[in-house]
């Protein structure tokens, strides 16, 4: 299969690294030092399991004129820079062209369907854990499951591509109903991240002090009464329990790459995060100030990026 995969970050170099091995793959990326590095070196995973580094040959572009049209192309930019990474490069999607976004946050696929026809459009989430280490160069620091779905489903497309993931190691699962699944990354994404980066601290913090803890659990509150008024039930106690538990025990040492992209001065996916539910909200009249107050705040500290305030 011909396959794009728009953004080299280390999870677009993860899937573009791990796709190479049964199929014609091409990264895509605005950045020419990650492009000439995978062109020079091939992309190099470090797999911390393993603890050696493992080279993919694979292609790399900054400009895809001249590609011609792909199977299958995968999203992986940030999510504010999807419209136009969408935008330029309409060349590669054709009128049978797959394109599916396994990126942070809800609402991608909105995003999508103003370049793809909706049926044509696969939405899923990664539960791999990967890090840049320099360009073209990552740390696959843990596996696990990838979950894809559809707006309207349809269960030969993604048998195919579940397939094709599986041919080369990537271990995938069908959902019918993904949204279940996008929310519940989403409840881990809205309070870890968001909350971590105004607070520049690790993960654990979260629980280790009571009023970090008291802000986690009402944002999660508020975004269990947005899903289940958008059609995907959820028990609010059970939701706060499962996000505590993996503060707690499973990314207590972490820091979150939004809590890295406010250190670096470098802009943020909140409005796809915190801003998802506070958009779906509006929809049913329901009140979220809590993560109202986190979005403004987050895009506040971008604000100062720059300007000597801070």
């Amino acid at each position: 299969m011909k396959i794009a995969i728009l953004g080299a970050g280390a999870m677009g170099n993860l899937y573009g690294a791990y796709l190479s091995r049964c199929n014609e793959v091409y990264m895509i990326d605005v950045n020419n030092k990650i492009v000439d590095s995978i062109n020079q070196k091939g992309i190099v995973i470090y797999e911390k399991e393993a603890n050696k580094d493992i080279i993919f040959p694979v292609s790399s572009v900054t400009d895809s004129e001249g590609l011609g049209i792909m199977d299958l192309v995968i999203v992986f930019v940030k999510n504010i820079y999807t419209i136009s990474a969408m935008e330029n490069n309409q060349n590669i999607i054709g009128e049978n062209t797959l394109v599916l976004t396994l990126q942070n946050g809800a609402g991608n696929d909105r995003d999508l369907q103003q370049f793809v026809n909706k049926n044509n459009i696969l939405i899923g989430t990664t539960e791999h854990n990967c890090a840049n280490l320099e360009p073209g160069r990552i740390s696959h620091n843990s596996s696990g499951v990838t979950n894809i779905g559809m707006l309207t489903y349809n269960i030969e497309i993604l048998q195919k591509i579940c397939n094709l993931f599986i041919n080369c190691n990537i271990d995938t699962r069908i959902y019918e109903n993904i949204q279940e699944i996008i929310w519940n990354k989403l409840f881990i994404n809205m309070s870890l991240n968001s909350v971590t980066a105004i607070l520049q601290c690790k993960v654990g913090y979260l629980h280790e002090n009571n009023d970090a803890s008291k802000i986690v659990r009402n944002i999660l509150s508020e975004a269990v009464d947005v899903a289940i008024a958008d059609g995907t039930y959820f028990n609010k106690d059970e939701v706060i329990e499962k996000v505590e538990k993996h503060i707690k025990e499973d990314f207590h040492e972490v820091i979150t790459s939004m809590n890295q992209d406010v250190k670096n001065k470098r802009l943020t996916e909140i409005d796809h995060i915190n801003g998802a539910v506070v958009r779906a909200a509006k929809e049913y009249n329901i009140q979220t100030p809590y993560n109202e107050f986190i979005v403004h705040l987050v895009h506040a500290i971008e604000g100062m990026y720059g300007t000597g305030a801070c």
